[in-house]
């Protein structure tokens, strides 16, 4: 462990803290305050489900972070903490992640839950905490960094990744499913939006269908857990994009089925005769103002199944009708296959972009992904499952 060089603490990490060089751009350090940066253990839990309540409100117990820090198959938390009076006081939340980059698997952190007690939140805090990530990675092999960042927090996500890279905004797609709740939350009298609801959904639906027809010799199923059959799937289409997140089944199945907090459904759509997987979608619910439904992952072959995509999407659509939901989001790049679809389906971009998507190689010897495929929208394939939205 190494000292740390402000007189605050100490610090993790083999590259050295200038406060004269980096006042400007992180802050004034604050003086006679004993911090500790460390890497993430167990026992920091409870701290951690604390801070992430009352920063981001949300309502995590141990079994979440267990599951996100210690169970994912990609491997446990790179995560840094900063600890004062044997608390933890704030911390750059990081888990790993298997992608299959050009013909090779390469293992990177997805920075997520980045929080910090705000009696501490000082720039130079987050900063040395932002050092002992790197260390982490450089340690771990971990080959490249990359996050999704809201507009008011993309200049500090530039500082977190070394070498950062804004690859491009990632767009919301919505659909209005009913436009009953909606209304009635802008019409001054009830009556008036139970009239209007009808008329408007039922041109809404002859615009844009709701469904479509399961092809020919194929069938709709209920996925209750990913078997090995996703895993023959995920070898047949790994390499229709260049950069995407690996799909097997050990992912998919503590992805969606595992996650402690959330109920998501699965439907797969597979031949009629032999059962093979053509293609998969995953599906959220949210209560709201209204209830939205959620595409979180669809995952269909890039040349050739459009009609799967298609039967795919409107079995989506139809299990949001059932549950009564207003909206429907998808989070898709415009250069996917699956994109025209959703369009086609009456899926609009939303006005305001979504997360910005952010790179960086921990090596810039030793690139992780090329810079010149890593910075190319059109290279990645990524859905809202792939962000850390739970």
């Amino acid at each position: 462990m190494d000292q740390d060089p402000s007189g605050r603490g100490h610090i993790d990490t083999d590259e050295p803290f200038d406060p004269g060089a980096d006042k400007e751009r992180w802050g004034p350090v604050r003086m006679g305050e004993e911090l500790r940066f460390r890497r993430y253990v167990e026992t920091d839990d409870e701290d951690l489900s604390r801070l992430i309540r009352d920063i981001f409100g949300k309502n995590w117990d141990d079994r979440v972070l267990e599951w996100k820090y210690r169970k994912n198959p990609a491997g446990k938390a790179l995560s840094a903490v900063a600890e004062k009076d044997g608390k933890v006081i704030g911390q750059t939340g990081a888990i790993p992640a298997r992608f299959f980059v050009d013909g090779n698997e390469v293992v990177g952190s997805q920075e997520v839950d980045g929080c910090l007690d705000k009696k501490h939140g000082k720039f130079d805090t987050l900063y040395r905490l932002i050092l002992l990530r790197r260390k982490i990675n450089k340690e771990n092999s971990i080959r490249f960094a990359y996050l999704f960042s809201l507009d008011i927090s993309s200049k500090i996500a530039q500082r977190a990744l070394k070498g950062s890279i804004k690859v491009c905004p990632t767009p919301w797609l919505v659909k209005i499913m009913d436009v009953g709740p909606l209304l009635e939350r802008r019409l001054p009298l009830k009556g008036i939006s139970l009239l209007l609801a009808p008329i408007v959904n039922r041109t809404l639906r002859m615009l844009h269908p709701t469904d479509s027809a399961i092809p020919e010799g194929t069938r709709m199923k209920r996925v209750e857990r990913f078997d090995e059959r996703f895993d023959s799937f995920w070898n047949r289409i790994k390499g229709d994009y260049p950069v995407m997140v690996v799909r097997d089944s050990s992912y998919l199945n503590w992805r969606y089925v595992d996650v402690p907090h959330r109920d998501y459904t699965v439907f797969s759509l597979e031949n009629a005769d032999t059962a093979e997987i053509l293609g998969f979608v995953v599906l959220g619910l949210e209560e709201k103002d209204v209830m939205v439904g959620q595409i979180l992952d669809i995952v269909t072959p890039r040349t050739g199944h459009e009609k799967v995509t298609r039967a795919l999407i409107g079995q989506a659509l139809q299990d949001f009708l059932e549950n009564k939901t207003a909206l429907a989001y998808c989070m898709m790049l415009p250069h996917c296959h699956v994109f025209p679809a959703l369009r086609s389906f009456g899926f609009r971009k939303r006005e305001k972009e979504g997360m910005d998507f952010f790179f960086g190689n921990s090596d810039e010897k030793n690139p992780g992904i090329a810079p010149e495929l890593a910075s190319n929208p059109e290279s990645w394939f990524l859905c809202v499952g792939d962000t850390d939205f739970y």
